[in-house]
């Protein structure tokens, strides 16, 4: 694949996979910094159909600036998740899309909310619409890693399978300056704290976007890329974050920088990974940097009988989005296609 068609797939929309979208009222919500929203919505989009046993079904969870179907280009007949074998429930988090979000009203009175919100939301929509007491796997990549995480922490006998694509124990301090960085650029918008619709057009919002860009690939990537495409991407970037109304966009980072597995336990990740009996599948790629290049290999070290592969590629962070005949984008749709299919013991 030559550099120009790598960033006209990635850069390229995906299409939206055929699914029924609903959002379901789960009503009052208490967060865990004992804030209140007293007519929550999540928003799911579900792909495929429930057994007769009605143990089949997959979360899929997003990462910070991803929606519902962040996951599209990994969903289909024979790919990652495949809707012939599974029920596929992908989730839009609280705070974006068709979940409730800032940019309802509330702006920046919208509760901070934090990674085991988005979970214990998500739990509600799983026990009280669809009624299940058993998951087939819990998958995610980013900030949806950092969810299906805490997922199996809290709830460890509920899933069987636990998918982790570039994920993390605790926000990594690199992570947490750029999210720092990029919020204080954005205020330095003159128009900041409006209940505007988008971001778009905001000259904050471009250099925030160019700030935090470079984290999420590699060096070598950069060097590799013609500027005039890493220019394209940059722009992409751009465009992809404009749709966010401002206060949705900040609330999403702020809940990413602040997740650590281990608070709940008087801060011992330990503690916490020792509580996952899910099998797990960890997919971290070899040029990772915004969340630290050990993370994922510590996780592997402490979570019991899990698998750790790691994905090839200079496209950093975001190696693990999918696209269209690329090796990296193959070798995550096999591996987690072969971990989901395995037989597993009751």
């Amino acid at each position: 694949m030559t550099p120009e068609e790598e960033v006209r797939r990635y850069c390229g929309v995906q299409a939206v996979v055929p699914g029924t979208e609903e959002s379901f009222p789960i009503g009052p919500f208490v967060f865990e910094n004992g804030q209140r929203l007293d007519n929550m919505q999540i928003g799911f989009v579900t792909h495929g159909q429930l057994n007769a046993r009605r143990d089949n079904a997959v979360l899929l969870l997003p990462g910070t600036t991803n929606t519902r179907h962040s996951a599209d280009g990994y969903i289909g007949p024979g790919n990652a998740f495949d809707p012939e074998h599974h029920f596929i429930i992908a989730f839009e988090a609280i705070g974006a899309g068709t979940s409730s979000k800032p940019s309802e009203g509330l702006g920046g009175d919208f509760p901070t909310y934090n990674i085991r919100d988005l979970v214990n939301s998500q739990v509600r929509v799983v026990t009280e619409r669809f009624g299940l007491s058993r998951l087939a796997a819990v998958a995610g990549a980013s900030m949806g890693a950092f969810q299906a995480l805490e997922w199996a922490i809290a709830h460890p006998l509920l899933m069987a399978r636990v998918v982790l694509v570039v994920p993390a124990a605790r926000a990594s301090h690199i992570f947490k300056s750029v999210v720092a960085a990029v919020q204080e650029v954005l205020k330095l918008d003159p128009h900041w704290g409006e209940d505007r619709a988008t971001m778009s057009g905001s000259a904050a919002l471009r250099a925030a976007v160019r700030l935090y860009y470079p984290w999420t690939v590699s060096d070598a990537y950069l060097e590799r890329m013609p500027p005039a495409l890493v220019e394209r991407e940059i722009e992409s970037a751009i465009e992809r974050s404009s749709q966010w109304n401002a206060w949705d966009f900040v609330r999403r980072y702020q809940a990413s920088a602040s997740h650590d597995v281990g608070i709940p336990f008087e801060g011992n990740i330990d503690t916490a990974l020792a509580r996952v009996r899910a099998k797990t599948l960890i997919l971290p790629t070899s040029s990772e940097r915004l969340l630290g290049s050990t993370s994922a290999r510590e996780l592997a070290t402490q979570i019991a009988g899990s698998k750790l592969v790691e994905v090839p590629t200079d496209r950093g962070h975001l190696g693990w989005r999918a696209i269209s005949g690329a090796a990296e984008s193959q070798l995550i749709a096999t591996q987690i296609s072969s971990f989901l299919n395995q037989e597993t013991t009751p």
